[in-house]
């Protein structure tokens, strides 16, 4: 019975296949009808020839055969040949709607209905227009913001009467064709609009939705602008040709190169966007490790959707809900909150802000803009708030928020306001927002100090007057104006842009409505260049143009994504293995020129515990420990961690602050000693001191600001490294404590961040036979080959020539074999109080005495390295 079963499942398949096959010859053989065919169908007398009626009988068409043998000429089937001879023509009503309506006239079905291409223009590229305010009027404008700016009246209900920034005539056309939409259903428009759009097709390529395509364009047609990209060397890191993606279970195809590693970290907020098409682009573009965003949306249905970010890592992202832990971006407090925490956590401020904020509208789409004013407002004070300003050197802020129509006073007055603040303000509406709707971005660039608080506090006082009136229930008022007309329209500059701006929005956004009217009655109709545009436009965007993957709930195994990850077959014995106690002798030198201080770093180790090997794929975290039975085990900690991870970790406890007699407010925490790979970016052969440079920026940018209610998540930090040579600068970050009846040392790694210090760890940075020396002539630090097959190399030298220790060369312990050299290259200092010769060895020996008779202290070490360095270099 199987059997039968799948022979008939193919036969099926095969019958389906082979009608596939035949579907485009039969449209080959379709009559396309000619400019002549046309003129026929257009006359409205015809002549018949019952000789031409039998020739063109389709020989199937029996009752028509016969009716011609019977002697019928073509004419009425009347007594006299009277009554109707032409063919009944199609009903072009839509759906239920009766017969006389006024929409089966307006939008009826009408299979005769063409588009004329010749009125479009379909390009690739868009010009955005800015436009800058003079100093002079900045400065008036400053002075004279006051309250009494603030104007309360008749609430509006209606848009076709707003003329003072667009013209009369325009804008009633623009409504009369919105109109006609009303009683077209929403699939029917759906379906008018999938093939009216030319840029249609463009849809959302591999992110999650739309969104992130509309923020890839605006940022290509602002030249990168907003991501702040080179665009010399950005397709290093995003390319968009030969990218692979057979590797299902990577976080995205990384095939691009980090080369942004040492770069500051680009920080952005997403407010109002679930459910995260927006932050989903500018992590990705920014590549890896290199972005962080904070995010403010309502909570519910509209919130981040983080399981749909296929693209990149919602790690490096932070959504915020406030103190109302509702998101509601229109209350003052939640405002103030959000700006308190993300200047905190940035140092100053965001490098670009989005806001993408709107709710529906259904049966008041002419009114949207008087509905969404205190959404305009709310989003344009929490980019006043939150983003950094232009002084010091530094570069202003960039501000991009979703508008519909702007017509009214309010509208203009806080575009108005936003062209004071900063130095440039644009309008523009991108390819990827469909024609027909009211929807366009503000984008402004370069926040000036100067004036900003008090701009930002005159939006903070519209805003309060807007929630006095909603908490007094009152219907009939609300604030109609911010900044007086007469100021407006004394700015020329500014009135002709805005007017301008209006006024060629209206007559496009007309066009396509009566295009979408056209398409919608018929619906052969499409619009044959979307395919070209599609492939126009993702290339001058630079987004590769690879499928959307589908969820999948097949996770990697463990096993596959160690083989994927891991550089070198790891052995777990030699992972296991403690490593040589650390003592004087690692850092004598017998050679006068070798600068041997130079090659040792040092970190604090915060437990007792040997380190172990964590690895963050999307099935989880896990971690191998040296002495686990079993193989790697599931880290159950609440951290943010990138898939395609690798690190050498301690789980640790971190406290913020160092009381009388112990630390305290403590906390759980993962301390990183050394990292493989990060997020895809593999670093494992990178020098010691890049490998945690990379790892100290991951930490940043994972880093939460704040505790999600119900949770206290763990921390990551990046262990602080000494150099040898520099020892007595660092004592001041060590104090000692009682803590369980025993001294015990405290080390503050970073400002705020308190670790118990149970030793060190120290590790060589060069690999065998090389040695670090001292150029005389450059006044410079080199490595130079003992065995003479390489040339000396500088600092920005050491990767190309592989002369350092990789990390997993330098987290194992090899077994020492007789006649054979030990390459090990990490050593563990021991600072648990013990007696060793008869004297007290420990914490406050180590840190407080200059020398021991047989163990090193924190001063010996710095003594050695200082006349290392002064003996070879001249240098103290």
């Amino acid at each position: 019975m199987e059997n039968l079963v799948k022979k008939r499942r193919k036969a099926i398949w095969e019958d389906y296949n082979q009608e596939l096959d035949e579907i485009p010859k039969i449209r080959r053989l379709e009559k396309v009808p000619s400019d002549e065919d046309d003129t026929k169908q257009e006359s409205t007398t015809y002549e018949i020839n019952p000789t031409s009626i039998i020739s063109t009988v389709n020989s199937e068409n029996k009752g028509a055969a016969i009716l011609a043998k019977m002697g019928y000429g073509g004419g009425g089937l009347g007594k006299s040949e009277q009554g109707r001879v032409d063919l009944i023509p199609l009903s072009t009503q839509r759906g239920r709607i009766g017969l006389g309506h006024k929409a089966t006239t307006d939008i009826g079905r009408d299979f005769e209905a063409k588009w004329d291409d010749s009125l479009e223009i379909k390009d690739v590229t868009e010009t955005v227009l800015w436009i800058s305010a003079d100093e002079d009027v900045r400065v008036d404008v400053r002075h004279s913001l006051c309250e009494e700016w603030i104007i309360v009246g008749d609430r509006k209900e209606r848009i076709d009467n707003e003329t003072q920034y667009c013209s009369q005539n325009l804008l009633t056309k623009m409504l009369e064709a919105k109109n006609v939409f009303d009683h077209l259903s929403d699939k029917e428009l759906r379906e008018a609009r999938s093939r009216a759009n030319p840029y249609e097709t463009i849809g959302s390529v591999f992110f999650q939705n739309r969104a992130a395509m509309k923020m890839a364009n605006m940022d290509r047609v602002y030249n990168w602008l907003l991501s702040k990209e080179d665009a010399t060397s950005l397709e290093k890191k995003n390319p968009i040709k030969n990218i692979d993606i057979k590797n299902i279970h990577s976080s995205r195809a990384k095939t691009g190169q980090n080369i942004d590693r040492e770069s500051k970290i680009f920080y952005f907020a997403d407010v109002c966007a679930g459910p995260g098409g927006f932050t989903e682009y500018m992590l990705w573009r920014k590549g890896f490790y290199n972005a962080k965003g904070f995010g403010f949306t309502l909570k519910g249905p509209d919130d981040f959707k983080f399981e749909r970010f296929g693209a990149s890592s919602p790690a490096y992202f932070e959504p915020y809900y406030g103190p109302h832990n509702d998101g509601d971006v229109t209350r003052p407090d939640n405002i103030a909150a959000f700006a308190e925490l993300v200047k905190k956590a940035t140092n100053g401020g965001v490098d670009f802000m989005m806001a993408d904020g709107g709710f529906g509208v259904e049966g008041q789409e002419n009114i949207q803009e008087i509905l969404s004013k205190r959404l305009y407002l709310c989003q344009f004070l929490v980019g006043l708030s939150i983003l950094r300003t232009a002084e010091e050197g530094n570069v202003g802020g960039v501000f991009l928020c979703k508008l519909f129509d702007i017509f009214t006073p309010f509208s203009i007055g806080l575009i108005y306001l936003m062209y004071i603040a900063f130095k440039r303000i644009s309008i523009h509406k991108p390819h990827t927002s469909r024609p027909a709707n009211s929807e366009r971005y503000i984008v402004c660039d370069g926040l000036i100090e100067d004036g900003r608080a008090l701009i930002r506090d005159h939006m903070t006082s519209v805003n309060n007057t807007l929630q006095k009136l909603v908490d007094s229930n009152e219907k009939l008022l609300d604030v109609n104006e911010v900044v007086p007309a007469d100021i407006i329209q004394s700015d020329r500059d500014f009135m002709h842009f805005i007017v301008n701006h209006n006024e060629s929005f209206v007559k496009r956004q007309t066009l396509y409505l009566n295009k979408y009217r056209v398409f919608a009655k018929n619906s052969g109709e499409i619009d044959i260049s979307q395919g070209k545009l599609r492939e126009e436009c993702l290339n001058y965007w630079l987004i590769p143009d690879i499928p959307k993957r589908r969820p999948n709930n097949k996770f990697e195994s463990l096993s596959a994504a160690a083989a994927r990850l891991f550089k070198k077959v790891v052995d777990f014995e030699d992972l296991s293995r403690p490593p040589s106690v650390f003592c004087d002798s690692e850092i004598s030198n017998h050679n006068e020129n070798r600068m041997r201080f130079a090659e040792l770093r040092m970190c604090a180790l915060t437990e007792k515990e040997q380190p172990f090997l964590l690895i963050s794929i999307k099935m989880g975290i896990f971690c191998r420990y040296p002495n686990s039975i079993s193989d790697f085990e599931k880290l159950n900690f609440d951290i943010q961690m990138p898939c395609d991870t690798v690190l050498f970790v301690q789980r640790t406890t971190v406290y913020e602050r160092l009381g009388e007699r112990d630390l305290e407010e403590g906390r759980p925490a993962l301390r990183i000693l050394d990292a493989a790979v990060i997020d895809g970016d593999d670093i494992s052969d990178l020098p010691y001191d890049q490998r945690m440079q990379a790892a100290q920026k991951l930490c940043d940018v994972i880093r939460l600001a704040h505790d999600p209610p119900g949770r206290r998540p763990a921390r990551a930090f990046a262990a602080r490294l000494f150099k040898l040579d520099k020892l007595c600068h660092e004592l001041e970050k060590f104090h000692i404590v009682r803590s369980r009846g025993e001294e015990i040392a405290v080390v503050e790694d970073q400002p705020g961040a308190f670790f118990y210090c149970r030793g060190m760890r120290v590790v060589s940075i060069l690999i065998e036979p090389w040695i670090l020396c001292w150029s005389k002539s450059k006044h410079r630090i080199y490595a130079f080959d003992k065995s003479g097959n390489n040339r000396p190399v500088f600092c920005e030298q050491f990767t190309e020539s592989q002369c350092c220790v990789g990390f997993w060369k330098s987290i194992i312990t090899k077994k020492s074999q007789p006649q054979r050299p030990i390459e090990n290259y990490q050593w563990r200092w021991e600072w648990t109080n013990l007696l060793q010769g008869g004297q007290s060895y420990g914490c406050r020996q180590i840190l407080e005495n200059e020398n021991h008779p047989s163990l090193p202290t924190w001063r010996s070490i710095h003594n050695i390295a200082r006349d290392q360095k002064r003996k070879i270099t001249g240098q103290h």
